[in-house]
């Protein structure tokens, strides 16, 4: 397997945590049966969003499931 050296900019970063956001926010509102804006809220409302755009620490670069999994941890919230 090759491993490439990239160095993403900013705007790459962002574009990726906001594919993985949306695609996690789609989940969790089907999961609560809540709708996409009010997930939206719920997730605003927590520290893992603030993380999720502080690139220092990866997170964007990981699944949906893995922010899901994140968000529940850190909000108390547990999978159905």
């Amino acid at each position: 397997m090759e491993i490439l050296n990239y160095n993403f900019i900013e705007k790459q970063k962002e574009a990726c945590a906001i594919i993985t956001m949306r695609d996690m926010l789609r989940k969790l509102a089907i999961r609560e049966k809540i709708s996409y804006k009010e997930a939206l809220f719920l997730f605003t409302s927590s520290n893992i969003y603030e993380a999720l755009f502080d690139f220092d620490t990866g997170i964007w670069k990981e699944s949906s499931e893995y922010l899901l999994d994140l968000y529940d941890r850190f909000s108390n919230r547990t999978s159905a």
